[in-house]
């Protein structure tokens, strides 16, 4: 049996959107009849969980203080390490610049394959010296490094579509297994007489998600309620500043665990994904927008990355092509019928193209 080794900046084992992706990936690998075997990070490294869904887990300390972040992007992880585990592939997660060139040059020494599974395309602020080193190792990595590698799985068509004439490329956006008991897929849909919005993410003050453009909008409607999770009242006002005057249909319940957000998610009739369209979003692909389907709840969402690929507006959800459509777009969702918003939660419950059962033909591109 083939061995696999998957190193980079996950917290499993579902701390952060990077565990759900690797996770995935790696039990398709397994599917496959490869052995996989990670190291990702950890803030609690004596609490960490050595071994995950049955995979083998070793990971580093979190980076704490400035040393220990500049040692992470110049090297990660002791090359030993990688040698020791004796893979027959590497598959870095949005990798240092440096550690990627450093490990590639070693696995390269030993007939060891290395891919680089990417996610996002980083825009750092410049605002202090770690953001102008972050910068540095961006800008290396994406116009550099990974045109090095053996091979990329790209999370979106933007990065494929950039880094397919330079390696070998696949594309695989974030994947669930539909099959999980979390996802609740049997339950009985219901809705209620005011119409449930949801917003599950850390927003990133304006640079990722318009949580301030949702809330805003959702103010005025007072049939409407909006539960906002992964951020509170006092961070929102801190990064956005202060709320609507007289906003009473909205609820700030700040960070809860994986397990609870989906909860929340699957008593919603609505999620809210509003994001800029720039290239940072663009590169993405939101987790969320994957597992809100999964819960069987509609998005309601701008067009970054390639989302229109599964979005059919008002079927299974609704599209905002500008910011100043999101009134009118709630204004119809609050006019629905109860009957309509149930038919377009079972029709997210019925699309399975994010299970990453659909995606072995494409990882057979690279693992051979």
């Amino acid at each position: 049996m083939k061995r696999v080794l998957y190193i980079g900046g996950f917290e499993l084992p579902d701390k952060n959107a990077a565990a759900q992706r690797v996770m995935a990936n790696a039990l398709l690998l397994r599917k496959m009849k490869y052995e996989v075997s990670f190291i990702g990070i950890s803030k609690d490294i004596k609490k960490a969980p050595h071994i995950v869904n049955g995979f083998i887990s070793n990971p580093v300390s979190y980076p704490m203080g400035i040393t220990k972040w500049v040692y992470q992007i110049l090297s990660f992880v002791d090359a030993t390490i990688i040698i020791k585990n004796k893979p027959d592939y590497v598959v870095l997660y949005n990798f240092p610049s440096i550690a990627s060139l450093r490990i590639l040059r070693i696995c390269h020494k030993h007939g060891i394959k290395v891919f680089q599974d990417i996610t996002e395309w980083e825009e750092p602020q410049n605002k202090n010296v770690r953001d102008y080193i972050r910068w540095l190792d961006v800008n290396l990595r994406m116009h550099y490094c990974l045109k090095k590698m053996d091979g990329i799985i790209a999370i979106s068509k933007f990065l494929y579509n950039y880094y397919s004439s330079y390696t070998k490329c696949i594309l695989v956006p974030p994947t669930i297994d539909i099959e999980n008991k979390k996802w609740n897929r049997n339950s009985k849909i219901t809705t209620s007489s005011v119409v449930r919005l949801i917003y599950a993410g850390t927003a990133g003050f304006g640079v990722k998600d318009r949580l301030d453009i949702i809330v805003n909008a959702v103010s005025q409607f007072s049939n409407m309620h909006l539960d906002v999770y992964g951020m509170t009242e006092s961070e929102y006002i801190l990064g956005y500043g202060n709320l609507p005057q007289e906003c009473t249909n909205i609820v700030f319940h700040g960070r809860v665990s994986h397990i609870d957000a989906l909860f929340a998610v699957q008593n919603a009739d609505f999620q809210l994904l509003i994001r800029d369209k720039n290239r940072k979003n663009n590169a993405g692909f939101p987790t969320k927008f994957v597992e809100s389907m999964a819960c069987g709840t509609p998005l309601i969402a701008t067009l970054t990355s390639n989302i229109a690929d599964y979005i059919l507006d008002s079927k299974n959800g609704f599209v905002v092509n500008d910011y100043n459509e999101l009134d009118s777009v709630l204004q119809k969702i609050s006019e629905m019928p109860k009957s309509d918003i149930i038919k377009m939660k079972n029709s997210c419950r019925n699309l399975n193209v994010f299970d990453y059962r659909n995606y072995e033909k494409e990882f057979m591109k690279l693992f051979k």
